[in-house]
């Protein structure tokens, strides 16, 4: 490990060393500046996200809305300006030598607005439109008319996207399917480094009201992000990450207030940031709670959730270098349905989770370098503190029956390279050390030290004005070094029983490479088509290599197996995207065969009052569609569609596999003008008998929420005021990947009231 990390280190100190010592490369440059406003009064639009789309650079417009880029290469651009929920607008500018160039922007609210993204980007930030990866984003002010306690529960009704639960406070995102280990969980760019993927009621301890937006990247996004992003990644994009990209000027923040009735939630949440000459501070927090929650059937006792979170951090940030140190913590307490009933049937046990995540993280870079060899160049610390204790409560006492401890250290370095007319590209390490241990009840892994280290290219050439080529490759290697098994008794025996031993305790290291190739055709005005070829891999998880024992919060008796292969997928995902002023629309279609696919295997014997699951492999595929469509049908009228299907099983006995989501749509209709919005809309899911051996299957449902929403979008200010009535017919139905559909059904009938103020 250490050997690992000194290796890694100065790697880094040598790219930055030839980053800054690198000969600059005349080059013929111009200026853009401009100035934005709002259409209905004139006022200057302060805030404003102001991006060059070909190059990925960004602005953000001061307090009389006016923004500036200095060095920009020769060439023709397009360049787009955006402020959430208002119209985004587009220019093409030619840029001369030695010459400025002057844009105006005058936007309005509407409800057609073009997502950008950080996540899937070759550098910098690019639309969703241009991105070669399927991207879903949820701004600040979609997450203020739909706030809830958990990302989860935010991303549950979004194409392509289902929720795993054991009650609301673990809920979890599943992509297309893919749930656990093979979906990265990041905030701002980097691992939150929970335990999340280890268990069905261990959750993400991310509270929704403090972020500024969410991206969901669909499909492998293993070449950026590493081997567990083979299902897809989700981002949670805090407020000052998305202004750590440029300069600070004066003082922003915002303020999100919510409740609601059925499970008595409530939160609050404020964050700030100040800059002056080239200093910045920034702070926040918040916290939200909600009671035990009211199905149609009547209380789901247990079932209730506190989540509170503190930040703060300093930055310096000069023309061509910055240094950025941030700090927070994040604790939480949730109950898990049912689970006491399990541990010990008769004695009136809850159990609950207590979680404390303590991040401390530092960002340094250098950037506009003029440089022939790279533009930018950045690397980020990120030490996480992770611990949860499962609490066992009767009669009020509490006892502490398992702790867990998760200390992560990640690093990245990554360069933007010298973009050129034709390609631009990003390279970089990453590195990431973990120490995992566990002590009680559920000690079901021995202590691990896991240890990654992978390097990473990323490329993107310009065929012709309307045709991209992009492709890429990384090299990863994961090392697994267990200590000693905690003593465990042998379990069966019995007559005609076989007994269970734990598995062997031995180290193991997995290396693998994963590429993809990818073109993006602008097949008509504001229309692309989009295709990519994905070769990927994944290595076995730490629960997967070694667990042995009762695992409650999978309801299964676990035993994993050191001796499992890596897994390896091909995947083909097309796309047909569309975005304009009247309609915005994407379609996409994906295939993922993968090779040696890890999953428990559920049998007929019982074991602690749970049934035994060995860790298997098998091929497997996957196969399915997901789109969504908002198109404007008067001035005043606009169509929300969405739907998302998904279908995977073991390919040798065509089993289907385990908590599959079924088919689930939407469909809306939005009344707007001047700001207000009523928009009532039906979120559909199909019947799943698609199961795996011994899984009970659910019916489908129909759920009816109206959401109103008055937006007061002013020049330094943005004041959103939220209603939204959900499952409003009271419909008794059950998430099929909820680990306790067949003990209680989802949240009946309720209404939530949120505001929040952005200011500038």
């Amino acid at each position: 490990m250490k050997r690992s990390r000194r290796i890694l280190f100065i790697s880094v100190l040598a790219v930055a060393a030839f980053l800054m010592g690198s000969p600059s490369q005349a080059q013929e440059t111009g200026s853009i500046s401009g100035r934005v406003t709002l259409e209905e009064n004139g006022e200057p639009v302060h805030g404003c996200l102001v991006l060059i789309i070909e190059l990925g650079a960004t602005a953000t417009t001061n307090s009389n809305g006016e923004f500036e880029f200095r060095v920009v290469p020769v060439g023709e651009y397009q360049v787009l300006a955006q402020r959430e929920h208002l119209t985004t607008a587009r220019q093409s500018v030619s840029v001369a030598a030695g010459q400025a160039a002057e844009l105006s922007f005058a936007l309005e609210l509407s409800p057609v607005h073009e997502s950008v993204t950080v996540t899937a980007s070759v550098g910098g930030e690019t639309t969703a439109l241009e991105a070669f990866n399927n991207v879903t984003a949820v701004d600040s002010v979609e997450l203020v008319k739909n706030i809830a306690g958990t990302v989860g529960e935010i991303l549950a009704s979004e194409p392509g996207i289902a929720k795993r639960s054991f009650g609301p406070g673990p809920s979890r995102p599943i992509i297309r399917g893919f749930d656990g280990d093979r979906v990265l969980i990041m905030q701002d760019g980097m691992r939150t480094a929970d335990l999340s993927s280890q268990s069905g009621d261990h959750g993400v301890t991310i509270d929704p009201a403090g972020l500024d937006r969410i991206e969901v990247v669909k499909g492998p996004a293993t070449l950026l992000y590493g081997s567990n992003a083979i299902g897809g990644v989700v981002n949670a994009v805090t407020p000052h990450e998305s202004f750590s990209r440029t300069k600070p000027e004066g003082i922003q923040g915002r303020v999100t207030a919510d409740g609601g009735t059925n499970n008595d939630q409530a939160g609050v949440n404020g964050q700030v940031q100040f800059g002056q000459g080239n200093w910045a501070l920034w702070g926040g927090g918040g916290g939200v709670r909600t009671g035990d929650y009211q199905s149609p059937e009547g209380t789901v006792s247990n079932s209730a959730t506190r989540l509170s979170n503190g930040k703060g951090g300093v930055g310096y940030y000069a023309d061509k270098a910055y240094l950025s140190v941030g700090y927070q913590i994040e604790d939480s307490r949730y109950g898990i349905p049912f689970a006491g009933d399990f541990e010990d049937p008769g004695a009136g046990l809850d159990i609950k989770l207590d979680t404390t995540r303590k991040a401390t993280r530092a960002d340094v870079g250098i950037r506009n370098l003029d440089n022939h060899f790279a533009d930018a160049f950045r690397v980020a610390f990120n030490y996480v503190d992770y611990n949860h204790k499962e609490v066992e409560v009767i009669g009020g006492e509490e006892e502490v029956g398992t702790t867990f401890d998760n200390n992560t250290l990640s690093i990245r370095a990554e360069g933007e390279q010298h973009r050129t007319d034709r390609l631009a590209g990003k390279f970089g390490v990453e590195a990431f050390f973990r120490d995992y241990k566990t002590v009680g009840a559920e000690a079901l892994a021995p202590p691990t030290d896991q240890n990654a280290i992978a390097a990473f290219v990323y490329e993107e050439l310009r065929l012709t004005t309307k045709a991209r080529l992009q492709f890429g490759g990384r090299l990863e290697n994961n090392d697994f070094q267990p200590g000693e098994r905690p003593e465990v008794a042998e379990k069966g025996g019995g007559e005609g029983e076989e007994e269970l031993e734990p598995p062997e305790v031995k180290g193991r290291s997995f290396t693998g490479f994963s590429g993809s190739v990818g073109i993006h055709l602008d097949v008509a005005s504001n229309t692309a088509f989009v295709a990519n070829l994905t070769r990927s891999y994944r290595s076995p998880s730490l629960e997967e290599l070694y667990n042995f024992g009762s695992h409650l919060g999978n309801f299964a008796f676990e035993i994993g197996d050191p001796d499992l292969e890596r897994e390896a997928a091909i995947g083909v995902d097309v796309s047909l995207r569309n975005k304009s002023r009247w309609a915005d629309a994407e379609i996409s279609f994906y295939y993922y065969g993968i090779d040696n696919f890890v999953f428990p295997a559920f049998t007929d014997e019982i074991e602690d009052g749970l049934r035994v699951a060995p860790y298997l492999q098998g091929d497997s595929r996957f196969v399915g569609v997901d789109g969504k469509a908002l198109f404007g049908i008067g001035r005043y009228l606009w169509l929300d569609l969405g739907a998302g299907y998904v279908e995977a099983k073991v390919t040798a006995t065509d089993q289907p596999l385990p908590r599959i989501p079924p088919f689930h749509g939407r469909i809306g209709v939005d009344f707007t003008s001047k700001g207000f919005s009523v928009k009532p809309e039906l979120i559909l899911a199909a019947k799943q008998d698609k199961i795996f051996v011994n899984e009970t299957p659910t019916d489908g449902y129909t759920l009816l929420n109206v959401t109103g929403s008055y937006t007061l979008a002013k020049g330094h200010a943005a004041h959103v005021f939220a209603v939204r009535g959900f499952n409003l017919t009271n419909e008794l139905y059950r998430n099929h990947t909820s680990f306790i559909k067949d003990l209680a059904p989802e949240i009946g009938r309720g209404v939530k009231v949120s505001y929040s103020l952005r200011f500038f």
